[in-house]
């Protein structure tokens, strides 16, 4: 039975009787998890080049360093941010991507371990993990039932599944994992400080087009800045489509190019839709540029000097003016 067809008493015992059978089953779950979850991961299984070529993309797309957002549970509307500090080995931490040895055509040949002194070539490679910081902290901003969904243990629980989100290009890339334990390193650069272990299911690797919900195509003019005030002189561009919360802006002046800068950084848009109270200031992050385009996720909306939060309601303002603008 649909919720939104039960009345306010009975909506009330129906969320209740819900949270705590999933609290129930959580609790079960919690039981058993660590009996049936080895302290450490399970050795991966002969190495194959099919395996070989996965473990390539993995590294290619989940790179040490790399800022990623994850959902825990397979839950994907309780989505939090990450970073991926480290490899672990077969049971030796690897903090820098240098460690990891490529053949000339990208594949991995060989691995140094954590103290840096001892080197195995990557068929021999047992076990495969990654170490994230432990952000249980972030479930204090989840409502009741979304954290009694979670579980006692919260999301980190041993056995748990994290799926781990990273941003590539044009792509998004998927990785299932499952939590294998919280630990605290004695020593190496994270000493001293809460961490996770996660071993990825390799079969889970999986990409989509970051860009492919539905666009809406536009032809209005935009001031390009960084939000730091530079480049000086701002650069003229046009929005040529909208998607949720991403723009693709295009140079607008023939034998001009979009300012350099790096994914990640944050800029100004200042959107002139012909009148004052449909002119619009967007602050974004970049997501990828080339020379003549860029594609920018939208963070939020600048009114009166102030910076606010930028929804649903603004979104759909903000591409029914698009659509209705006209040079």
């Amino acid at each position: 039975m649909s919720l939104f067809c039960l009345g306010a008493q009975e909506s009330h015992e129906y969320s209740r009787i819900t949270i705590r059978t999933l609290t129930m089953r959580n609790m079960l779950k919690n039981f058993l998890g660590k009996s049936r979850v080895a302290d450490d991961a399970e050795e991966l299984p002969k190495l194959t080049s099919s395996s070989i070529e996965r473990i390539k993309t993995l590294f290619e797309n989940f790179p040490i360093g790399r800022r990623l957002r994850y959902f825990p549970e397979f839950r994907k509307e309780l989505v939090f941010e990450t970073i991926l500090v480290a490899y672990c080995l077969n049971r030796s931490y690897v903090y820098s991507v240098d460690a990891i040895e490529r053949d000339d055509k990208g594949y991995p040949a060989a691995f140094w371990g954590g103290d840096g002194e001892h080197k195995s070539p990557f068929s021999q490679l047992k076990q495969l993990q990654f170490l994230v910081p432990d952000t249980s902290t972030l479930e204090k901003k989840l409502d009741y039932q979304s954290r009694a969904l979670l579980g006692r243990e919260g999301q980190f629980n041993t056995g748990n599944a994290i799926s781990l989100i990273s941003n590539a290009g044009p792509e998004v890339w998927v990785v299932d994992t499952q939590v294998t334990k919280r630990i605290v390193l004695p020593d190496g650069p994270y000493a001293d400080m809460k961490m996770v272990l996660l071993t990825p299911d390799l079969t889970t690797l999986a990409a989509f087009e970051q860009r492919r919900t539905v666009r809406a195509k536009a032809c209005a003019p935009v001031t390009l800045s960084f939000s730091d005030g530079s480049p000086p002189e701002p650069c003229s561009v046009v929005i040529v489509d909208l998607s949720e919360t991403e723009v693709r802006v295009r140079v607008r002046d023939r034998g001009a190019s979009i300012p350099e800068m790096n994914p990640g950084e944050e800029v100004i848009l200042d959107v002139d839709l012909g009148s004052e109270e449909r002119h619009r200031t967007l602050k974004g992050e970049v997501l990828r540029r080339s020379p003549e385009h860029c594609v920018i996720e939208l963070k939020g909306l600048i009114k009166d000097g102030r910076p606010g939060s930028f929804g649903l309601l603004e979104l759909l303002e903000l591409k029914a003016g698009l659509l209705n603008y006209s040079n």
